[in-house]
């Protein structure tokens, strides 16, 4: 069998695509990074934008290597999370599939391991381009400032090891990316970052996909499952707890916060430990601090990770979505999950730059919509008046309906026709003239 499935996908005109990807049968999966999801839902998209064409999807192990096709994709299981001697297992898959021209990559920091496994990226995609494979890159993250993620890292600002991470990290982005034809970010502004290291005509702007597939469940009894009463304002934090994304801010402000505009505020956390971080000394410790601001809190709900066929209740159920992140270097799921719900959503400041970005601008303007109601600055204060904002009725309408226009923007429907033009048909620039802004101060 499993030589009859390479037969068939080691074909000239398919795709291989180098990625974290969900569990079967899933498509937000516990224990596999958080680009597995984005993974999955683009390719079922483009491979129905262009069936005629085959997907191969390399990804790291769950259990054990295995081999098997899903909804017409093929995944090979090949290599593991932190083992650099297992990138031997990927190296041969992508031999096995030597007719394959097309390569795909689906990069985020940690998502294949350590530092020293990421590293080990460098050589494969210099490989692939000894190969004369067409590499496309998708860079996920694009940090420009190193010392903006000190606590992410749990190393100090001023440190002469934060110094050397932060020379490294230009050298990194510059010779992972020198050998690729093409390089996708998902947002503006990190076009605008990542051309501090690399040649910026080589960067296309394909913003981050929308799941347009979410069956919205009964608000009454998504509430009721997570004890929120009716005269409460559930505002939610939802993805992974750690450091850069302001939970322990957010938690800190909101804590036994009884009353705001005659409503008691509810905070649900959900989310788990991140997977990438979890073994991280650091990163337990933080987690034990966040443990110390939950202890004795009367409005908060934590559920831990939540299990795909729960996540639509926990949206359902919430009024508000928030994201109080201290630095903005990825395009953010839990953002695109709350636009799927058509939700409302406040940002901190640090994520400003986001309506830098094309359709941001004019679902700001379809919706009348000033970007500073969406605004606050990490202080409790500013916070909660920006949440108020949120709960003025004719406001709170005009913000379901940028979910709305964003949703439909960036549709992983629509988003995959922009990767077929990019992967098989060269569309770069009528793509930077549609998706791409110059990152101005207007």
């Amino acid at each position: 069998m499993k030589k009859r499935l390479i037969e068939k996908f080691n074909q000239p005109n398919s795709l291989v695509v180098i990625s974290g990807y969900p569990k079967k049968k899933q498509t937000y999966s516990q224990g596999v990074c958080a680009v597995s999801s984005f993974t999955k839902n683009t390719l079922s998209k483009l491979q129905h934008e262009n069936s005629f064409q085959k997907i191969i999807v390399l990804a790291p192990t769950i259990h054990a290597r295995e081999i098997y096709e899903e909804d017409g994709i093929l995944v090979v299981r090949c290599f593991k999370r932190n083992s650099p001697l297992s990138y031997v297992g990927l190296l041969k898959a992508i031999l096995r599939f030597g007719r394959v021209t097309n390569i795909l990559i689906e990069f985020e920091f940690a998502s294949f391991g350590n530092t020293f496994m990421t590293s080990l990226l460098i050589p494969i995609v210099w490989l692939l381009f000894l190969l004369g494979k067409n590499l496309v890159l998708v860079i996920h993250q694009v940090v420009s400032d190193i010392q903006s993620l000190s606590g992410h890292i749990g190393v100090e600002k001023r440190s002469l090891k934060m110094q050397f991470l932060g020379f490294s990290l230009g050298l990194f982005y510059a010779l992972l990316t020198i050998p690729a034809k093409k390089i996708v970010v998902l947002e503006e502004e990190f076009k605008h970052k990542l051309s501090r290291f690399v040649n910026k005509d080589k960067i296309i702007v394909i913003p981050h996909g929308i799941d347009t597939n979410i069956k919205i469940v009964d608000r009454q009894s998504a509430r009721k499952k997570l004890g929120i009463k009716n005269d409460e304002f559930a505002v939610l934090y939802f993805g992974y707890l750690t450091w850069y994304k302001g939970i322990d801010f957010l938690i800190q402000a909101l804590k036994n916060e009884t009353s705001l505009n005659g409503k008691k505020i509810r905070l649900v956390i959900a989310g788990g430990p991140s997977f990438t971080q979890g073994e991280k000394y650091h990163y337990k410790r933080f987690l034990r601090q966040l443990d110390v601001l939950m202890a004795n809190a009367t409005n908060i709900t934590y559920t831990g990770f939540v299990k795909e066929e729960a996540l639509t209740s926990v949206f359902t159920a919430c009024d508000l979505a928030v994201l109080p992140y201290r630095t903005f270097m990825s395009s953010s799921g839990p953002l695109s999950l709350a636009i799927s719900h058509a939700k409302p959503f406040i940002l901190s400041e640090n994520l400003e730059a986001l309506f830098n970005s094309a359709d941001f601008k004019k679902a700001l303007q379809l919706n009348n919509l000033d970007k500073n109601q969406l605004i606050f600055k990490l202080a409790k204060k500013n916070l909660l008046e920006t949440i108020k904002i949120s709960m003025d009725p004719e406001i709170n309408q005009k913000m379901v309906s940028l979910s709305k226009t964003l949703k439909e923007e960036r549709s992983f429907i629509r988003i995959a026709k922009i990767y077929n033009d990019v992967l098989f048909r060269n569309k770069i620039g009528e793509i930077n003239a549609i998706y791409s802004l110059a990152p101005a101060n207007n």
